[in-house]
């Protein structure tokens, strides 16, 4: 057993008594409701895991029920009631093994349940309980600091910032000597338009930001020129009415980051505030600390967090409570609510693998938001929200597909921005999690510490950076239906990376209609990329293109893309299988389902990829519609492509990187290539793109695209393979022939009826095959998809 058994409440199971009209139970998740947790046969990573389930109405009153038994015996079942939300979490760990939940409704005639759901706890699950938040505000500082630096962490800070941080304490404090006494934008109306949104955003965040670094110079140096300067801010940003056009429910960007930033800088300068001018303020926090829990109670939350601004609030609101926990009563039910978001529901937009929906940039600037709670509660109170498996492996998101020295960060908005920009969160997240990876990302992208409150409050010299050359080299993150290949994770100048997306949370929020859409980088450069630009959010361009299919690598139906902002236009990762760790030089395999985010364009849209390691890329698409339609092929990049329409190959090149991508099937194409954006983008710079696209002559109901993509670097064409198009019996492939003797065959089934296929010479049962051969034929490595059986030319093989 891991611990003792304290449950909330420890009762028999309440015998369920038939009811008129019984409570909703166990129904389906809509799209924008939290699926059931733990799902069914779920074997979980923390102990205790969450319970989530669909909620049953607003005034609900819930009871939930853990046993080791399906039937719920009355003796060993722990019984928890009076339960106010669709989320709980219990106080103490549970002993490993299977377990059963349900959760009831609390009627007049009883409690009535719902069905049981059986998960496992293994020995190994990180000890992850509930904490008791009246042990929790006894542990919080009463002297402030009380945010990031209490006690003996502000002296520990302060004695680097004279020694090994002296010169970034130094970028700090002259950006604050540029802005003392500056003049202070005018509380601003309610924006009527995006123009006016980014306007107003790009007018405000600056001189917030400045109100914060000028707190934290006060805090780090005594000196009471920057806290003046501070506090300066604070009473003229809070003299702006919190029910007017800043307040949450006016134009909500200024409210959060009046807070965001507000908040800290009061902590830190609270000794200069008059108790007048504390009566002054506070109660503007207070106002617009409730309109944060109101916007969050109403949704609610826990059970439909699928809106992206209000996953900023949990942490804003618990910050807040922690800085005003010893001062405003309800601050201690502010605190525990925002700490079981994060244990529960945080974040919409990823799952425990660590993925995340929206795209690096908008995970970067979120993972941002939500570490400083993550970092202030564990300083303040010993609360350690990075005990949850989605905080532990989000890192290896940034890290696999916005490597920093890739050259932009798809898929998502924001995307054409630098990797590089993720060093901060990325340090933060290598000390939190004592993962020396990470902070070889930090180191890689240029991030130098202590300039700012997470890389102080998370300050280690003692870590030291690893490449990640030693990890494995494709990873997968189903929750958001993404998968990364490279060839050589941590080395620039040799890693080749290839990316496919099929996402199940559709095309809504920061997502983009890009299901089964890949990109391609080689060397630090872009070569098959995603393209458009986010002037703001739903301007022309961004609609029209940048959210749109024909924006990045997939497929178009008689010139139609997927649905935009649709929560049914779904993708899905379908097969995911990486090389084994002891053949780290054979195949990967993906593949992606995207036909449902067409709108009844397609029936079938499968995506297969094989990776030919290192750095060949085999695909096809196998397109179906319901009725007699033409498909359109689409390629981007950054520069002209050159097109071989004879021998259907097209050449991109990105110094020092270059790619040759032989278009094999279907054979009768028009190739056409433009580098207009429709419509431009609203922005004084922007580069173009060259977008490609390859359209079939006539309309029919299916399809097949078989391509075959070779990066190199430029001056090693002669070392490429040779591509054959294969057609065999059952099946199409390619054969690549080395000038050395060496081949491989890939080869994909197109006849399901057939017990074996052949291609290449060499048979199997699979629904995807390949076979490397050595110069006198032998068989170097093998895949087999679907199917246990494959035999070479000459004798047999396997799989």
């Amino acid at each position: 057993m891991k611990g003792a058994l304290l449950p909330l409440c420890l009762l028999g199971p309440v015998v369920a008594q038939p009811l008129p009209a019984a409570p909703p139970l166990d129904v389906p998740p809509t799209a924008t409701q939290k699926p059931y947790s733990p799902a069914d046969g779920q074997v979980v990573e923390v102990n205790p895991p969450p319970f989530i389930w669909v909620p049953a109405g607003k005034e609900a009153v819930y009871a939930l029920q853990l046993s080791r038994w399906e039937d719920f015996p009355e003796r060993g079942t722990l019984t928890f009631r009076g339960l106010r939300r669709s989320v709980f979490v219990p106080h103490a760990t549970l002993p490993s093994g299977q377990w059963f939940w349900r959760y009831g409704v609390e009627t007049p005639q009883g409690v009535v349940y719902g069905r049981p759901r059986p998960f496992t706890i293994p020995e190994d699950a990180r000890p992850f309980p509930f904490p008791d938040f009246d042990e929790v505000i006894r542990r919080l500082p009463k002297e402030r600091p009380r945010l990031f630096f209490p006690g003996e962490r502000l002296q520990q800070v302060r004695a680097w910032t004279r020694g090994e941080l002296k010169e970034a304490l130094g970028r700090l404090l002259r950006s604050c000597e540029a802005v003392l006494g500056e003049e202070l934008v005018p509380e601003p109306p309610l924006p009527k338009s995006g123009p006016e949104q980014v306007r107003i955003m790009r007018t405000t965040r600056p001189p917030m930001d400045a109100m914060e670094r000028c707190a934290l110079a006060y805090l780090l140096t005594g000196e009471k020129r920057f806290g003046v300067e501070a506090k300066r801010r604070l009473l003229h940003f809070f003299s702006w009415d919190p029910e007017g056009p800043t307040g949450l429910f006016g134009y909500d960007e200024p409210a959060m980051w009046m807070m965001m930033r507000g908040v800290r800088a009061y902590d830190w300068t609270y000794d200069l505030f008059t108790p007048e001018e504390r009566a002054f303020i506070e109660p503007k926090m207070k106002v617009r600390a409730r309109q944060f829990l109101t916007l969050l109670q109403r949704r609610p939350f826990e059970s439909n967090p699928y809106e992206s601004h209000a996953g900023r609030l949990p942490g804003f609101l618990g910050e807040t409570a922690l800085c005003f926990a010893h001062e405003w009563p309800e601050a201690k039910e502010w605190l525990e609510y925002a700490t079981l978001l994060y244990f529960t529901s945080y974040p919409a937009w990823g799952g425990d693998d660590g993925g995340w929906q929206e795209g690096p940039s908008y995970w970067g600037a979120y993972m941002g938001f939500a570490l400083h709670f993550v970092v202030a509660l564990r300083a303040a109170t010993g609360v350690d929200l990075m005990q949850k498996p989605f905080f532990r492996n989000t890192p290896y998101y940034a890290l696999y597909t916005a490597t920093p020295y890739h050259e932009h960060m798809p898929f998502g908005d924001g995307h054409t921005g630098s990797p590089k920009g993720l060093g901060l969160v990325m340090y933060a997240f290598s000390t939190l999690t004592g993962n020396p990876y990470f902070r070889w990302y930090a180191e890689e992208a240029g991030f130098r510490p202590g300039g700012d409150v997470l890389s102080l409050a998370t300050y280690d010299p003692t870590l030291k950076a690893r490449s990640p050359r030693a990890l494995p080299q494709a990873r997968h993150f189903p929750a958001v239906g993404l998968v990364s290949m490279h060839t050589a994770l941590g080395n620039k100048e040799e890693d080749i990376s290839f990316l496919l997306r099929s996402s199940p949370y559709g095309s809504v929020s920061h997502g983009h209609a890009d299901q089964n859409a890949f990109v391609i980088e080689a060397f630090g450069r872009g070569l098959a990329i995603a393209t458009g630009y986010y002037p703001w959010y739903g301007s022309p361009h961004h609609h029209h293109w940048t959210r749109a299919t024909k924006a990045v690598n997939s497929l178009l139906v008689n010139g139609e893309g997927q649905v935009r902002r649709g929560w049914e236009a779904k993708g899905e990762i379908t097969a995911f299988h990486p090389a084994k760790p002891d053949a780290p030089s054979s195949y990967d395999y993906a593949e992606g389902e995207a036909a449902p985010a067409y709108g009844g364009l397609l029936t079938r849209f499968r995506r297969r990829v094989v990776h030919v390691r290192p750095g060949i890329f085999v695909m096809e698409d196998d397109v179906e519609a319901p009725k007699p339609s033409t498909f359109q092929w689409l390629l981007h990049a950054y520069e002209r492509m050159q097109v071989d329409e004879g021998r259907g190959v097209v050449r991109i090149q990105r110094t020092p990187a270059a790619m040759e991508v032989h278009l094999l099937l279907p054979q009768e194409v028009i190739f056409s290539q433009t580098d207009q954006y429709d419509p431009p983008p609203e922005l004084e710079r922007w580069e173009k793109a060259w977008h490609l696209t390859v359209s079939t002559t006539q309309p029919s109901r299916t399809v097949r695209f078989l391509s075959v993509f070779l990066p190199h670097r430029i001056g090693q064409e002669a070392t490429l393979p040779r591509v054959e198009f294969l057609q065999g019996q059952g099946a199409v492939g390619v054969r690549l022939l080395w000038t050395d003797g060496r081949r491989e065959i890939v080869a994909f089934r197109t006849d399901a009826s057939l017990p074996l296929v052949s291609c290449g010479g060499v048979r199997s049962d699979g629904r995807v095959f390949a076979m490397g051969q050595d110069a006198q034929g032998r068989p170097l490595r093998t895949l087999v998809v679907e199917g246990a059986h494959l035999v070479a030319p000459g004798g047999p093989g396997k799989g």
